[in-house]
């Protein structure tokens, strides 16, 4: 994953406020394992790991990673392999790690793609592929509200409702994306499967390094936000069917949405050649 490199942090404290990283978060993380490209040595495998969830904004700016010792037996890897892996992200300047024995490595801010490589990704993809993908989408999001509309918990419909208004009032398109991307996997956590949010979460990764966007139009917006506030609420009501039917009608709205942005980039680069 391409971000900007940054000088090695090494302290002997921490310069932020950190806060010990939430079990969920934790959980998120070790089902992104597969989501990295073949061809990875195992310490660069877990690096992307880390650094997709920073993009993902399951890994925000100042929570604390486990003891090396508590990590590395929870990614099934040796504490040397996860040295090398840390060890990278500081070059990066995406942790910054503290010596001692209340040390450990804290994350030090968001990954944000730039627009360059948002458009170029998204521009040389196929309108097949990404048809694909929604594909894929609407199966996982509808199977996930299904199940969530049976299985979900108050601490899930409280976490979907969070989301929905931190969507809401967000107004960076950005982090707007990223909440967006959080709602999807949360459905999928709600429907206590641990392979469907495995699904979710893998390709909410692919996705997030394609989606690209001038500022919305406010109806857009106000589309999408309608169509969260359908799903919570027909999980909210126990209602499967309505929930299967709003998850995958929202995820089809989005690929709708991502395609014509591929289309117009396509355009606007055959006009410019």
């Amino acid at each position: 994953m391409d971000v900007s490199p940054a000088p090695a942090s090494f302290t002997g404290g921490f310069a932020m406020e950190s806060t010990a990283l939430s079990t969920r978060a934790l959980d998120l993380l070790l089902l992104l394992r597969g989501s990295e490209p073949e061809g990875l040595g195992r310490a660069d495998q877990v690096s992307y790991q880390i650094e997709t969830a920073i993009l993902m904004g399951i890994l925000t700016e100042g929570d604390r990673l486990p003891t090396e010792s508590v990590l590395a037996a929870e990614l099934g890897i040796s504490p040397i392999t996860l040295r090398q892996s840390l060890a990278a992200l500081r070059t990066k300047g995406l942790i910054e790690t503290s010596r001692g024995r209340s040390g450990g490595s804290v994350i030090r801010g968001q990954i944000d793609l730039t627009d360059n490589q948002l458009q170029r990704k998204l521009r040389d993809a196929s309108t097949e592929s990404l048809r694909d993908l929604g594909d894929l989408g609407a199966a996982i999001s509808s199977m996930s509200a299904r199940l969530a509309a049976s299985r979900a918990d108050a601490q899930n419909v409280a976490h979907l409702e969070d989301l929905v208004q931190r969507h809401r009032d967000t107004k960076d398109e950005r982090t707007r994306r990223r909440v967006d991307s959080r709602f999807h996997v949360a459905v999928s956590v709600a429907a206590q499967s641990s392979r469907l949010t495995s699904a979710s979460l893998q390709l909410e990764a692919e996705l997030m390094t394609l989606w690209w966007s001038h500022p919305a139009q406010a109806d857009s917006q106000e589309v999408l936000e309608a169509q969260h506030v359908a799903i919570l609420e027909a999980i909210r009501a126990r209602d499967a069917d309505a929930a299967a039917v709003a998850a995958e009608l929202h995820s089809r709205t989005e690929t709708e949405y991502l395609i014509a942005q591929h289309l117009r980039l396509t355009m606007e680069s055959d006009e410019s050649a």
